[in-house]
């Protein structure tokens, strides 16, 4: 990253790892993917808080003061709690295909127990528009096969708890917030919620993406990251 360029750090979904921002660390100059704990060096962390926490820890230790911080579903989760905890570290947020309060499904929870790792098919379905890449729905399951059953499951049960809807009104922070059209896994309507709450965000729309529009439009994401933070993080 060169000299005086903004950190743009970004934390992936449930069940993934850093590998789902290839896109954003190739193209963006500044984009730093990370892997939280567990995904799948290390111990798994059990709250949405915790991985918050770990990631100030992160950025001090990349000897960043400030950051734009971003991430999907969880990630995004970790980003709001991250702006939350410490609104002076933070000079903007990403939130893609994530909410305020991100309750799931039983049967979610239900297909680990019982169904893993056949259910990893289901999860790509759910998690993809009908016309992404085949190359895409391998990576996705790779990324599930490599994080593995217990830790999958701790990401779900951290966001089933995660709710920040009575706090998300206090960011204070630049807040560029995207979402597949066709996003399965946390619909347009939680984005929505979180363009009504954060005071002077912007919420795009990504036409023929689901739940992981920044790997399936990665050119669009990427587009709007620039137009959004500027010249630093091209």
């Amino acid at each position: 990253m060169r000299s005086g360029m903004m950190p743009l750090v970004l934390v992936h979904g449930s069940g993934h790892t850093h590998e789902s921002f290839d896109a954003q660390a190739a193209a963006i100059s500044s984009a730093d993917a990370v892997s939280l704990p567990g995904h799948p060096e290390g111990q798994a962390l059990t709250s949405v808080g915790d991985c918050a926490e770990w990631l100030a820890k992160y950025l001090r230790w990349k000897g960043s003061d400030k950051a734009i911080v971003g991430g999907n579903s969880l990630g995004g989760a970790i980003a709001l709690e991250f702006a939350l905890r410490y609104p002076e570290r933070t000079a903007g947020l990403v939130l893609l295909g994530t909410g305020a309060k991100l309750r799931v499904s039983a049967a979610i929870f239900s297909k680990i127990d019982d169904e893993w790792p056949d259910c990893i098919d289901t999860f790509a379905e759910w998690s993809l528009a009908p016309s992404a890449p085949a190359e895409l729905r391998t990576r996705l399951k790779e990324w599930h096969l490599t994080v593995g059953q217990a830790t999958t499951r701790q990401d779900y049960s951290n966001c089933n708890v995660f709710d920040v809807m009575d706090r998300a009104g206090t960011i204070k922070a630049k807040t560029l917030i995207i979402v597949g059209a066709l996003d399965q896994m946390t619909p347009p309507k939680y984005s929505q919620y979180l363009r009504d709450t954060i005071a002077g965000s912007e919420l795009h729309v990504i036409e023929g993406a689901g739940h992981v529009a920044h790997a399936e439009k990665p050119d669009i994401v990427n587009g709007l990251i620039r137009n959004a933070f500027g010249a630093e993080l091209a």
